[in-house]
């Protein structure tokens, strides 16, 4: 071997070494920052459950009877302390998925007229006619599907406060139906139209940081791609379609539990 060869090699030999002991000391980091992120997020969570508690206590009237012409204020509050802390549980996700790369997935047997039931009271506000209202046309006979039922509600919710959100008229449906193997939930609503692939592009997981000024666009909260990878690591997808005319559909599918 040649003293050039010999150098060239040991140059190369320096270079991977730097780069193993480089990628090792990065992802030590990120499993600090995960760690580190996972933990703010539980402690931002346990002020927001306290909330919450109190509002449902104050709706139920353990603490008396709210006056009618504040309910609906405190049914507003009621709703957005929940989309607070469905955003938080999202945040807690996106670190174990980006960061510490340990997202723990609880599945079990859930039969989804009760998902959807969960989801529709956490955007529907009494009292307040046209503020949350959806329409479910889910068959009671659709099949058990394999979730982890937490996030299963908090997607959904996600999904109906996203529709929500970008719906410009029309009525907001929610329609199911079994493809297979799978349970599949369609929302939709007429919304705004979108450049050509901007549906499909807004399901990357960090679609609100991608580009500029991207908030102004479909996102809502943590943004779908979120919603989409929850999904995939319990065996479902997500998926984002809009019509021309601005017809947008939305669809999560779920497997069906095994008999």
């Amino acid at each position: 071997m040649s003293a050039a060869t010999a150098f060239l090699g040991g140059v190369l030999l320096g270079a991977g070494g730097s780069a193993a002991g480089a990628w090792w000391l990065w992802r030590r980091r990120n499993a600090r920052l995960g760690r580190f992120f996972s933990h703010a997020a539980h402690e931002i969570n346990t002020p927001i459950t306290a909330i919450n508690i109190t509002v449902m206590n104050l709706l139920s009237g353990v603490f008396g009877e709210v006056p009618p012409e504040q309910v609906k204020w405190v049914d507003m509050m009621r709703e957005q302390v929940a989309r607070l802390g469905g955003m938080v549980g999202e945040l807690r996700d996106l670190i174990h998925l980006v960061l510490s790369r340990d997202l723990n997935i609880q599945v079990e047997n859930a039969p989804v007229s009760e998902l959807v039931a969960a989801a529709v009271a956490c955007v529907r506000r009494d009292g307040a006619a046209g503020q949350g209202e959806v329409k479910v046309e889910v068959p009671a006979e659709l099949p058990r599907v394999r979730v982890d039922r937490e996030r299963a509600v908090r997607t959904l919710a996600s999904l109906l406060f996203h529709a929500r959100k970008f719906r410009t008229g029309g009525e907001l449906v929610m329609g199911g139906r079994r493809d297979g193997s799978r349970v599949k939930l369609e929302l939709r609503y007429r919304g705004h139209p979108l450049p050509a692939g901007e549906a499909e592009r807004s399901l990357a997981l960090l679609y609100p940081a991608l580009g500029p000024n991207r908030h102004t666009l479909t996102a809502v909260g943590l943004g779908l791609g979120v919603l989409r990878a929850v999904a995939e690591r319990q065996g479902g997808d997500l998926s984002f379609r809009v019509a021309p005319d601005g017809e947008a559909r939305l669809t999560l599918s779920w497997p069906v539990s095994p008999r």
